[in-house]
Protein backbone atom coordinates (compact mmCIF):
# COMPACT_ATOMS: atom_id res chain seq x y z
CA UNK A 1 0.00 0.00 0.00
CA UNK A 2 1.80 3.83 -0.91
CA UNK A 3 1.25 6.15 1.30
CA UNK A 4 -0.98 9.01 0.77
CA UNK A 5 0.82 12.16 -0.88
CA UNK A 6 1.11 14.64 1.45
CA UNK A 7 1.84 17.20 -1.84
CA UNK A 8 -1.04 19.23 -3.45
CA UNK A 9 -1.93 20.12 -6.61
CA UNK A 10 -2.64 23.92 -6.90
CA UNK A 11 -4.98 25.24 -9.53
CA UNK A 12 -5.47 28.21 -11.04
CA UNK A 13 -8.64 29.79 -12.28
CA UNK A 14 -8.48 29.65 -16.06
CA UNK A 15 -8.45 33.19 -17.46
CA UNK A 16 -10.45 33.96 -20.70
CA UNK A 17 -10.13 36.83 -22.77
CA UNK A 18 -13.58 39.27 -23.82
CA UNK A 19 -12.79 38.56 -27.35
CA UNK A 20 -12.80 35.07 -26.48
CA UNK A 21 -16.00 35.05 -24.22
CA UNK A 22 -17.68 37.32 -27.19
CA UNK A 23 -17.20 34.20 -29.82
CA UNK A 24 -18.55 31.82 -27.63
CA UNK A 25 -21.64 33.73 -26.72
CA UNK A 26 -22.21 34.51 -29.94
CA UNK A 27 -22.06 31.26 -31.19
CA UNK A 28 -24.43 29.79 -28.56
CA UNK A 29 -26.85 32.57 -30.25
CA UNK A 30 -26.71 31.52 -33.50
CA UNK A 31 -29.32 28.58 -33.06
CA UNK A 32 -27.14 26.04 -34.81
CA UNK A 33 -26.13 24.42 -31.55
CA UNK A 34 -27.24 24.20 -28.29
CA UNK A 35 -24.80 26.00 -25.00
CA UNK A 36 -23.90 22.35 -24.27
CA UNK A 37 -22.85 21.25 -27.82
CA UNK A 38 -20.51 24.82 -27.71
CA UNK A 39 -19.35 24.65 -24.61
CA UNK A 40 -17.87 21.31 -25.14
CA UNK A 41 -16.86 22.03 -28.40
CA UNK A 42 -14.36 24.58 -26.50
CA UNK A 43 -13.87 22.31 -23.25
CA UNK A 44 -15.63 24.76 -21.18
CA UNK A 45 -18.24 24.11 -18.77
CA UNK A 46 -21.67 24.81 -19.39
CA UNK A 47 -22.27 26.98 -16.37
CA UNK A 48 -19.59 28.77 -17.76
CA UNK A 49 -21.02 30.11 -20.63
CA UNK A 50 -24.54 30.53 -19.56
CA UNK A 51 -22.89 32.66 -16.98
CA UNK A 52 -21.26 34.97 -19.56
CA UNK A 53 -24.73 34.85 -21.69
CA UNK A 54 -26.29 36.40 -18.60
CA UNK A 55 -23.66 38.83 -17.89
CA UNK A 56 -23.96 40.08 -21.83
CA UNK A 57 -27.65 40.21 -21.34
CA UNK A 58 -26.89 42.62 -18.32
CA UNK A 59 -24.06 44.57 -19.94
CA UNK A 60 -26.33 45.15 -22.94
CA UNK A 61 -24.09 43.47 -25.60
CA UNK A 62 -27.06 41.17 -26.32
CA UNK A 63 -30.55 42.45 -27.75
CA UNK A 64 -32.73 41.66 -24.43
CA UNK A 65 -35.64 39.12 -25.58
CA UNK A 66 -38.87 40.36 -24.52
CA UNK A 67 -40.55 38.42 -21.39
CA UNK A 68 -44.18 38.96 -22.64
CA UNK A 69 -44.60 38.98 -26.73
CA UNK A 70 -48.13 40.19 -27.62
CA UNK A 71 -49.51 37.96 -30.85
CA UNK A 72 -52.97 39.34 -32.82
CA UNK A 73 -56.28 37.62 -31.83
CA UNK A 74 -58.50 37.11 -34.11
CA UNK A 75 -61.73 38.66 -34.36
CA UNK A 76 -64.44 36.43 -32.66
CA UNK A 77 -66.44 34.79 -35.15
CA UNK A 78 -70.50 34.43 -34.39
CA UNK A 79 -71.59 33.84 -31.24
CA UNK A 80 -72.03 29.38 -31.30
CA UNK A 81 -74.96 28.38 -31.56
CA UNK A 82 -77.40 26.86 -28.07
CA UNK A 83 -76.69 23.32 -27.83
CA UNK A 84 -79.66 21.03 -28.78
CA UNK A 85 -82.03 19.76 -26.43
CA UNK A 86 -82.80 16.44 -25.84
CA UNK A 87 -86.11 16.66 -27.97
CA UNK A 88 -83.60 17.62 -31.10
CA UNK A 89 -81.51 16.37 -33.67
CA UNK A 90 -78.70 18.92 -34.51
CA UNK A 91 -76.38 17.87 -37.49
CA UNK A 92 -73.39 20.95 -38.21
CA UNK A 93 -71.85 20.88 -41.42
CA UNK A 94 -69.00 22.80 -42.32
CA UNK A 95 -68.72 24.79 -45.38
CA UNK A 96 -66.61 27.76 -46.79
CA UNK A 97 -68.19 30.11 -45.48
CA UNK A 98 -69.47 28.88 -42.12
CA UNK A 99 -70.86 26.29 -39.92
CA UNK A 100 -74.38 25.12 -41.46
CA UNK A 101 -76.61 24.19 -38.42
CA UNK A 102 -79.61 21.73 -38.80
CA UNK A 103 -81.93 20.87 -36.20
CA UNK A 104 -84.43 18.17 -36.70
CA UNK A 105 -87.30 16.96 -34.29
CA UNK A 106 -86.38 13.78 -32.50
CA UNK A 107 -90.15 12.65 -33.35
CA UNK A 108 -89.22 13.14 -37.26
CA UNK A 109 -86.08 11.37 -37.05
CA UNK A 110 -86.66 8.71 -39.92
CA UNK A 111 -87.61 11.79 -42.29
CA UNK A 112 -84.33 13.33 -40.77
CA UNK A 113 -82.03 10.04 -41.73
CA UNK A 114 -84.20 10.37 -45.40
CA UNK A 115 -82.65 13.97 -46.06
CA UNK A 116 -79.33 13.06 -44.80
CA UNK A 117 -78.69 10.09 -46.92
CA UNK A 118 -80.15 12.62 -49.63
CA UNK A 119 -78.17 15.13 -48.79
CA UNK A 120 -74.78 12.66 -48.43
CA UNK A 121 -75.51 10.65 -51.75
Amino acid sequence: MTPPSTERVIRRRRRYAPSFKAKIVAACLEGDASIAQVALQHGLNTNLVQTWIRKAKRQSQLPAVPDFVPLPVPPPADLPTPPATASEICIELPSSQGTITVRWPVAEAAQCAHWLKGLLG
